[in-house]
């Protein structure tokens, strides 16, 4: 059957997009005042949107909780859908905001954590003002897990980390692949080689954690095992482990080009990860509304180009000899 044939164009009449956007807000903010002046509207407009949609929907969507609204199941159900729906219309119906390099003023935001902000702003800010003296950043820190909430909301234009979250209201392009190394420091560990399985278990450990305070990768591997290490502390800058494995008596497990950078810095040794922690991949994520949006895609341009020595570097100490060193003083 004809597609548009089987569309009951009265029945969609009453379904406005007024209704969707709403919807979309109270998903996004959970609370009716942020949502109202997001879409720039009033709380009463808004409240009447959802009131129709609950009529037409026979579900009251949204439900007061302590923490403000909660969607109900349906609503949860309905909530990639509608997200969806609305990505398509803005990227193929509203024409794409043009963007000048030479003469536009725009402020892009970046989610990076704090180690992929070392490695790229420097490179990327240097590029971006030959091409662009009046376009500047911010940069929102995170975690180290994929960030698609921040990309759905519009709080970010792009994000750069561990993508394993996500669907397919976002794009993606991989830049690297990362694999965890233990940094430690022979005089107080009193190892100058690998670290053993016993050894890592019973060290006390510097974590690098995400939001949910866990590390995933490398506790999800233990767990599997039936192993659990000792988190002595948990944070979430990177930086702050080379400092602490330094000064306490305190192994960490960070990434391998990490390492590799700051372990001469500190003095400390590299040893290979005494279980098998799968290696990860880095990536490039945007959300699909923004794809043909040209801002967004020279600033992807420009990322993947100030990137490309970093990922050269990257790529080499991750190749590396995975053998145990002790890094000069």
């Amino acid at each position: 059957m004809d597609l548009m044939m089987s569309i009951n164009h009265a029945h969609i009449l009453k379904f406005d997009l007024n209704l969707l956007v709403a919807f979309d807000a109270l998903m996004s903010e959970r609370n009716v005042t942020r949502a109202a002046q997001r879409i720039g509207t009033s709380q009463s407009a808004l409240s009447h949107n959802l009131g129709r949609m609950r009529a037409l929907l026979s579900d009251e969507l949204f439900v007061r909780s302590a923490r403000g609204i909660e969607p109900t199941p349906r609503a949860q159900e309905l909530a990639d859908t509608v997200s969806g729906v609305l990505c398509t219309i803005q990227s193929r119906l509203i024409e794409p905001e043009p963007f000048d390099p030479a003469t536009d003023e725009r402020i892009f935001t970046l989610g990076l954590t704090d180690y992929l902000e070392s490695l790229l702003m420097a490179p990327l800010l240097a590029a971006v003002h030959e091409q662009a003296p009046n376009v500047n950043f911010v940069v929102r820190p995170i975690d180290q897990d994929y960030p698609a909430d921040l990309l759905d909301s519009g709080e970010i234009d792009l994000a750069i980390g561990k993508v394993d979250t996500g669907n397919e209201l976002h794009k993606r392009r991989k830049l690297w692949s990362e694999r965890y190394v233990i940094l430690s420091n022979p005089e107080t560990t009193g190892q100058s080689g690998s670290i053993d399985l016993e050894t890592f278990l019973s060290t006390p450990q510097a974590v690098i954690v995400s939001k949910d305070g866990r590390c995933r990768l490398v506790d999800e591997v233990l767990a599997d095992r039936g192993l659990k290490r000792r988190a002595a502390v948990t944070t979430p800058h990177l930086f702050t482990l080379p400092v602490l494995v330094r000064d306490a008596h305190m192994i960490a497990a960070v990434p391998a080009s990490f390492a590799r950078a700051w372990a001469p810095v500190f003095g400390l040794a590299i040893s290979p990860g005494p279980v098998g922690i799968p290696p990860y991949d880095i990536s490039l994520a945007w959300h699909t509304s923004s794809d043909r949006n040209a801002g967004n895609a020279w600033l992807r341009k420009m990322v993947l180009a100030a990137l490309e020595p970093v990922r050269a570097k990257v790529l080499q100490a991750n190749a590396a000899p995975d053998v145990a060193m002790v890094a000069a003083e």
